[in-house]
């Protein structure tokens, strides 16, 4: 297959994996809430975060790391050297797994009493073999997206949140069935986790069996086990600084924003209520479709990795070029969309509408946040490592400058606004990043001119919807024909965003066509319209 079109088709299959397991994980918690109740999701909740820090530990900057170095030893013809990258990552985190979960095994009472409640060791301790199975997994995911193949991703991701979810419900189903309080189904809930892994595990192994990774190159570069050992930390070591970045970017709002709103005379109920709003609903919503562009930046690092190492500028631009495009045709229509049904989603998913003004500020953070995800992943595969993480943190001061200026005035739609406005300085140091370091032409009106176009159109289309909807009583109708009136206002919004592209020639068949499953069948579908020749 061309590059061109397998860096399509393995972006867009990274993408809708990560869109799917979002879906999934917010569909169970709702769920879940109502069978265990709140003290039970309440133990839950005080095992995950712990997990997924030492998991992030573990494993966070390995997979690409391993891709990056698995890609060059490709473009050098070091197939020897691709294996051992792979050999050396998987042993190194196959240690971190071990440490991390011994240290969580053991001193789950420890950590349980930080967390508020002893009960909460059967959670913990349940979740803590997932350590054992997930930094390997994750080198594998590594090794594969080295070679540019980006399916046993993509599916491995999705079984493991698919089993996951399954796991956590029919425990926490069985479990409450039977009798057991919630510190038992707490612990079977989390117990998910080892599931899960043990599915994407087994997928992988899978694809491993089915087609193994054979070349006919074996050029033999010398390069020292100790030296693909730095690199792998040189490499690992500032994406998982990026990875620690954004939650601290979300902290600022945690220390600055409940105190601020009680310093203009708010009660703390009152603060902590608004607080959750915003990140509860704003924050978890304007998530959602960013997670489109992490598929891309997945997909892109290794693809601009091998085209620097090997010298081929063109080629490395070309790939620039098409991943930045991508993120505008998914990014933009998410935003608009988003903002234009704030409302219905929101009261689809949460029952109210409280914090609509928020979701529909942050929605347009969308865009820029997606830009920053790409654009970061083409530094790092270009080598400059620390440089997205630089820019990262400087737009973190950005949004407490932001958050001290806006919140006492605006509230939580201040706070959304400074979130807006530290992406976007993020997104443009970046750019400027590109044209200063790479050399790289700015062509925003390639990347922006037709997807923009076609935002445009399909935002008319939902605007007229939503204003007819609010004629027709929109709210009143109630919580189920709002959340369907929502579905079909994106599904429409969809199809008419598709449309305009076609005919605005933003996409061409042959990136139609290798759109994972659906793009052959749209591709005939819109031949038949005569709309692609």
């Amino acid at each position: 297959m061309p590059a061109s079109q397998n860096f399509v088709r393995g972006a867009m299959l990274l993408a809708g994996a990560a869109m799917v397991s979002k879906l999934l994980g917010s569909v169970y918690t709702i769920v879940l809430q109502n069978v265990i109740g709140d003290a039970g999701m309440g133990l839950f909740q005080m095992a995950y975060p712990i997990y997924a820090t030492l998991l992030a530990i573990a494993t966070a900057g390995f997979p690409v790391a391993i891709s990056k170095l698995v890609s060059e030893r490709l473009a050098l013809d070091d197939l020897d050297g691709a294996k051992r990258v792979f050999r050396l990552a998987s042993l190194l985190l196959i240690l971190f797994g071990i440490s991390c979960f011994l240290v969580l095994f053991l001193w789950a009472p420890v950590w349980a009493h930080l967390a508020g409640d002893g009960h909460a060791v059967w959670a913990i301790r349940a979740i803590a073999p997932a350590l054992l199975i997930v930094p390997f997994m994750s080198a594998v995911r590594g090794y594969f997206q080295g070679y540019q193949w980006m399916q046993p991703t993509a599916v491995s991701q999705i079984a493991e949140q698919g089993v996951r979810v399954l796991t956590i419900l029919a425990a926490a189903v069985w479990l409450t069935s039977v009798g057991y309080g919630p510190r038992v189904t707490a612990a079977g809930a989390a117990f998910g986790a080892v599931t899960g892994a043990l599915a994407g595990l087994l997928i992988l192994i899978y694809y491993w069996r089915r087609r193994h990774l054979v070349e006919a190159r074996r050029t033999k570069q010398n390069v020292s086990s100790k030296g693909l050992v730095k690199q792998l930390l040189y490499y690992a070591f500032p994406i998982s600084l990026g990875a620690l970045v954004v939650p601290l970017m979300n902290n600022v709002d945690v220390v600055t924003v409940v105190n601020l709103l009680k310093s203009t005379g708010m009660s703390q109920t009152l603060a902590t209520t608004n607080f959750g709003l915003l990140t509860g609903r704003a924050f978890k919503l304007m998530m959602l479709p960013t997670t489109l562009a992490a598929g891309i930046g997945i997909a892109v690092m290794p693809a601009v990795s091998e085209a620097f190492t090997m010298g081929f500028r063109r080629l490395m631009s070309d790939r620039i070029d098409l991943s930045i495009r991508l993120t505008a045709l998914l990014a933009l229509p998410a935003s608009v969309g988003l903002a234009l049904l704030a409302r219905p989603i929101n009261v689809a998913l949460f029952e109210n509408g409280l914090g609509t003004s928020a979701v529909r500020v942050l929605a347009y953070a969308t865009v820029f946040a997606s830009l920053q995800t790409t654009t970061a992943a083409v530094l790092q595969g270009a080598g400059w490592m620390y440089l997205p993480v630089l820019n990262l943190a400087l737009a973190g001061g950005v949004k407490l400058v932001g958050n001290l200026m806006l919140v006492p005035k605006y509230g939580i739609v201040g706070a959304s606004v400074a979130t807006v406005i530290s992406y976007a300085v993020a997104s443009a140091l970046n750019f400027y990043a590109m044209k200063r370091r790479l050399g790289e032409r700015l062509r925003f009106g390639h990347w922006l001119f037709r997807p923009v176009m076609a935002t445009v159109i399909m935002g008319g289309v939902v605007f007229a919807m939503v204003s007819q909807w609010d004629r027709w009583g929109g709210l009143e109708a109630g919580r189920i024909s709002t959340a369907l009136f929502a579905v079909v206002a994106c599904t429409v919004g969809i199809l008419v965003y598709l449309v305009a592209l076609v005919a605005s020639g933003a996409v061409d068949e042959d990136e139609l066509t290798h759109v994972p499953h659906v793009g052959p069948a749209l591709a005939k579908w819109f031949q038949r319209l005569g709309m692609l020749r």
